[in-house]
């Protein structure tokens, strides 16, 4: 039986964690004749029924992210007769000499300029995609984005090992409307991690210049502590300023943040560069019209089914934002484009695709 080694440290990281989340009952399933051995905190991975599945053990691993205890701590940790050692995310253990997948999201660690202009951050992100490219037997983007981002922004010794594996939706989101509200007043949505190149900053701004005129609050629902590269103070200090009208949420458990989406009148997306969007997709499957950016992989992912604005221009946020408060046509239009874009995404395919690729590889 081959044996199938997973970094699971991540699953309760945001967007990454959804990805784990998404991707590990299909994976399991699918390769129900590999043994798959996860590395993270046992505790916590004992409470996905996944991780109680005949194939499926698990090995104490809590090495910090991002870390030199890492980078000593997973080598260790990977079982001495593994086939394939997979991240799902482009930290890698560097000193493992043993067959590897790996999954890429996005280039942001080597373009945005908040972490570019740190050294230590930039050294260590450069060194890591480099290293991927060198030695991964297989390399996953979540778009054709993410894709050309990892052609342009690195060199390998192939190309062909690149695959494709688009994002899913859980089926829960379909059903986000029906949940019992979490807020009285209505109100727009944005749902992501708090950092400059979210461009947040331009969102407060544009919500300001309307706030008068509508009826709405603006709710951030993410977290900003113990993020790598966080929000300016004056950002925060702004947001406060606004008083009751707009709300930083913190963190948010899932079943209070399906409600949030799902009965907020739209969900903004103002980011200046993302690798896929997962949360204007999940907001289209609840039902909730979607205005984003229209930049990186965003017009990939959210096709027809968003009202675009430039995220530089203040004067177009607003304006948009206005618009799918006010324009009752556009918010219909959108939601019916919305459900049937969504629907062309699920973690079956996002599983099964990245569990052939990985069989393929133990294969040999």
């Amino acid at each position: 039986m081959k044996t199938l080694c997973i970094d699971l440290r991540w699953t309760d990281a945001s967007g990454i964690g959804t990805y784990v989340k998404g991707i590990m009952p299909g994976i399991i399933s699918l390769l129900g004749d590999v043994s798959i051995v996860g590395l993270g905190d046992r505790s916590r991975l004992e409470e996905f029924e996944w991780s109680r599945a005949a194939n499926m053990r698990l090995i104490e691993c809590r090495a910090s992210r991002y870390s030199l205890t890492e980078q000593i701590q997973l080598p260790l940790a990977i079982p001495s007769g593994a086939d394939l050692f997979f991240s799902p995310y482009y930290p890698i253990p560097l000193l493992y000499r043993g067959q590897l997948a790996v999954t890429v999201h996005d280039l942001s660690h080597r373009v945005v300029p908040e972490i570019i202009g740190d050294p230590h951050k930039r050294i260590y992100a450069q060194t890591m995609f480099r290293a991927l490219r060198k030695r991964a037997s297989i390399i996953f983007t979540v778009s054709d984005f993410s894709k050309s981002e990892l052609l342009r922004l690195t060199s390998g010794p192939r190309d062909d090992n690149i695959i494709l594996t688009p994002l899913g939706i859980s089926a829960e989101w379909y059903g986000a409307a029906q949940l019992p509200p979490v807020r009285s007043r209505p109100y727009l949505v944005y749902v992501g991690n708090i950092k400059p190149y979210k461009n947040l900053g331009r969102l407060v701004e544009a919500f300001l210049k309307i706030k008068d005129s509508v009826p709405h609050d603006l709710v951030i629902a993410g977290q900003s502590e113990g993020l790598i590269t966080g929000e300016s103070a004056e950002f925060f200090e702004r947001v406060r300023g606004a008083g009751e009208r707009i709300h930083l949420t913190g963190f948010v458990p899932s079943h209070t943040l399906l409600s949030l989406v799902g009965h907020a009148d739209a969900l903004i997306m103002p980011s200046l560069y993302e690798g896929f969007g997962l949360p204007p997709v999940e907001a289209m499957a609840a039902g909730v019209p979607v205005a984003v950016a229209r930049t990186a992989s965003l017009p990939e992912i959210c096709g027809d089914a968003a009202l675009y604005f430039d995220p530089l221009n203040v004067g177009d946020i607003a304006e948009k934002l206005t618009e799918i408060i006010s324009d009752s046509q556009t918010r219909a239009e959108l939601r019916a484009r919305g459900l049937s874009r969504s629907r062309l995404l699920s973690w079956d395919a996002c599983s099964r695709t990245t569990a052939e690729a990985l069989r393929a590889v133990l294969a040999r």
